[in-house]
């Protein structure tokens, strides 16, 4: 495999989505999410984190994900 394809699919692996099925706990603002494990074809562990938390990941895993692209097309996006 080359680089890129290697670090595009550790960044798939890492920032893989969690399931739509997201359940508020109230107690301490957290949301819990079940996130695939890599490696594994059934298991899913329990992940909670605050809303600003889960946003934060998010878009740490979007800027990741344009930075492969920019990096692999030769260009900023947006050009």
């Amino acid at each position: 495999m080359s680089g890129i394809s290697v670090a595009l699919a550790i960044l798939l692996q890492t920032s893989a989505a969690p399931t739509p099925a997201a359940a508020s706990t109230g107690n301490d603002g957290l949301i819990c999410r079940r996130i695939e494990v890599t490696g594994y074809v059934a298991r899913r562990e329990k992940v909670c984190k605050t809303k600003l938390e889960w946003r934060n990941a998010d878009e740490n895993g979007n800027s990741r994900a344009r930075a492969i692209v920019d990096f692999s097309t030769g260009r900023p996006t947006g050009q």
